[in-house]
């Protein structure tokens, strides 16, 4: 009836050839044609009614949708819907919603279900900033406009980094319904290996950079290195994570030796302190990279490599681990069979698809700022007095923003110096360690 009377309205049929096609009354199309508004098809009830009315649970409902998406959410029980009832002078059984009645409001507004939300720490809440974002894609523009870079993508490129554990998190199975206790092997060992991915808008992938914890590259010597993808480079730090002197060395074996020599190309970064490296910057600036620091604490929504590459990355290492682990039953996953997992996870999540969605993703490239969707911001309204407030006082302390590469590549050193300790990301502030 409703796609008869939608018809009819749009003038793409007659009231008569709209009966005959949706198979209905044509009387009864008449009467909703002429009516004014919309009518929604309401199937009869049969049964007792529902303890709140309809109007009370539509407002129970928004409420619950309302705080999800602000990151405060609640649970099935609903503990405001008891309050409300109260409210209304009405009680249930119990003095709360029962398990019977979350199942028939979910049936009657479907619109309602239970997600398990990602944790994301309160600091990523507030830089979820328009103010802060908006001056990053201002200064983003200005970049790409002054360096004729909206149509070159193969010159745009995004580092990160992520970490892999050895201990994989075990895939779903087909089990037995019903089964009370559901277990997975897995290696046991939780060493992180940091790897330092870098992509270009046009799709190409640089080969990854290998960080292992430990003293000295003796360490290595345990790992299959001829299995790891084509190119991998490999370095060893203290605590496992990238320090300032592998910033710079990736910086040179990784990304200049596989780069085109055209230049200038542009480098979208974190806002982690190696990437602030006076050494690391004064390279750049003597190749003419220009580096482009994200907001701190904005990765989850404005880094290519965190959108669409490093989640599939991960599954696509699980999957491996599992599949050698049901494969070998004797064997666990260590230094010596993780490059070869690796590898085969790299290439299943590096691909040319993944990677430049993830610059279409984050408004990069093609540049539109609008790819950043409006529920991004949601959550740091909770905070949008105080981030106010911050800002205007930042603002009276703080030049304009800029790319971190904006002297002359002649700069002395002192020159370099002062550049490297002026490093802010783009939009708010000094570099932060975030990983």
């Amino acid at each position: 009836m409703m796609e008869a009377s939608a018809a009819v309205k749009s003038g793409d049929m007659s009231e008569r050839k709209a009966a005959v096609h949706f198979h209905v009354p044509r009387s009864s199309l008449q009467d909703r044609i002429k009516n004014t508004c919309d009518i929604v098809e309401v199937k009869p009830r049969l049964g007792r009614k529902p303890l709140l009315s309809t109007e009370d649970e539509v407002k129970l409902v928004d409420y619950a949708c309302n705080r999800a998406s602000l990151g405060i959410g609640f649970g099935k029980r609903l503990q405001y819907a008891g309050s409300l009832a109260q409210k209304r002078k009405l009680k249930f059984k119990s003095g709360k919603p029962s398990q019977k009645w979350w199942r028939l409001l979910k049936k009657r507004h479907p619109v309602l279900t239970r997600r398990k939300p990602e944790g994301t720490a309160s600091i990523r809440h507030r830089q979820m900033n328009k103010v802060y974002v908006g001056k990053y894609f201002s200064a983003l523009k200005s970049v790409m406009d002054a360096n004729n870079l909206h149509s070159k993508f193969h010159n745009v490129w995004n580092m990160d980094e992520t970490g892999m554990v050895l201990e994989h998190r075990p895939t779903a199975v087909l089990a037995r319904r019903g089964s009370r206790y559901l277990q997975s092997r897995t290696s046991g060992n939780r060493e992180l290996i940091t790897v330092i991915a870098c992509v270009s808008a046009a799709g190409k992938a640089l080969p990854p950079h290998m960080i292992v914890k430990g003293k000295s590259r003796l360490v290595l010597h345990g790992f299959d290195s001829e299995k790891a993808p084509p190119g991998t480079v490999m370095s060893v730090s203290d605590s496992g994570w990238t320090k300032q002197v592998i910033a710079a060395l990736w910086f040179s074996e990784v990304f200049l030796k596989n780069i085109t020599t055209e230049r200038p190309q542009l480098l979208v970064l974190g806002g982690h302190d190696s990437h602030c490296y006076v050494e690391f910057i004064e390279k750049a600036m003597a190749e003419n990279i220009i580096l482009v620091e994200l907001p701190s604490h904005t990765s989850h929504w404005l880094q290519p490599l965190d959108r669409s590459v490093f989640y599939s990355l991960k599954n696509s290492y699980n999957e491996a681990c599992q599949e050698f682990l049901n494969s070998w039953p004797s064997l666990t996953i260590s230094h010596r069979n993780f490059c070869g997992l690796f590898a085969q996870a790299w290439e299943k999540a590096v691909t040319v698809d993944n990677t430049i969605s993830g610059f279409h993703a984050t408004g990069i490239a093609p540049f539109n700022p609008e790819k950043i969707p409006a529920e991004a911001y949601v959550p740091n309204t909770l905070y949008a007095e105080t981030v106010v407030l911050n800002v205007n006082a930042a603002t009276e302390q703080m030049a304009e923003p800029h790319e971190l590469c904006s002297a002359d590549a002649n700069s002395n050193d002192d020159s370099a110096s002062q550049n490297a300790r002026r490093c802010q990301h783009l939009g708010a502030g000094k570099c932060s360690g975030e990983r």
